[in-house]
């Protein structure tokens, strides 16, 4: 039994890691391979305020959903019973766009490492007993390193299914720095997460 649980940690450790650092390598190629359009000579990024070629990011917002359970005891799932109150289309530029990407990219990656660094550098130095062999940690850990995982498939998804590979980094750009100024009062979803949230 022990040996068999040993096999499912070293696989945690490995496999979901080395996904990550897959995907997030191929989500970082294909968005460094998308260019934008030239600015027209009144657009500016709404990031960064410089005139670099880009394109536009488009957000909307609803009535605040609150967290899942709140949202699943109000069972406000659709927008059938949450109406868009607003949509905004503001110019982001390739850089601010690609940062976003590297950002995101990087927290995963970071989010991603501490399982291995814990199962195969922390345990063997001080053993498997006393605080770092903690069964809480090591749950923690694991959820972490599935939840990285997770989160890598969905952004190289939006950057591969995408209207265009930084479509999405552009308006999660747009919505961050908007977002600034309308608040947290409200629920904020970009072009593919309005289509989520229709479905």
């Amino acid at each position: 039994m022990d040996s068999v649980l040993n096999i499912i940690r070293i696989i945690i450790a490995t496999v979901p890691p080395a996904a990550v650092v897959c995907l997030v390598i191929l989500t970082i190629i294909r968005a460094s391979r998308d260019e934008g359009q030239v600015p027209k000579e009144d657009q500016k990024c709404i990031r960064c305020g410089e005139s670099r070629s880009g394109g536009e990011g488009q957000f909307h917002y609803t009535e605040s959903l609150g967290n899942p359970r709140e949202r699943s005891l109000k069972k406000q799932l659709t927008l059938s019973s949450t109406p868009i109150l607003g949509s905004e289309t503001h110019f982001v530029c390739d850089r601010c766009s690609r940062r976003y990407i590297w950002n995101e990219s990087l927290q995963l990656v970071l989010m991603v490492l501490p399982y291995p660094l814990y199962l195969f550098l922390v345990v063997p130095l001080f053993g498997e007993n006393g605080v770092y062999a903690n069964f809480l940690t090591e749950t923690l850990l694991i959820v972490l390193t599935i939840g990285s995982l997770v989160s890598a498939f969905d952004l190289f998804n939006a950057v591969r299914h995408g209207e265009a590979p930084l479509a999405e980094a552009r308006d999660s750009v747009a919505i961050h720095v908007r977002k600034k100024v309308l608040g947290k009062k409200f629920s904020y979803y970009t072009r593919s997460g309005i289509k989520h949230l229709n479905n």
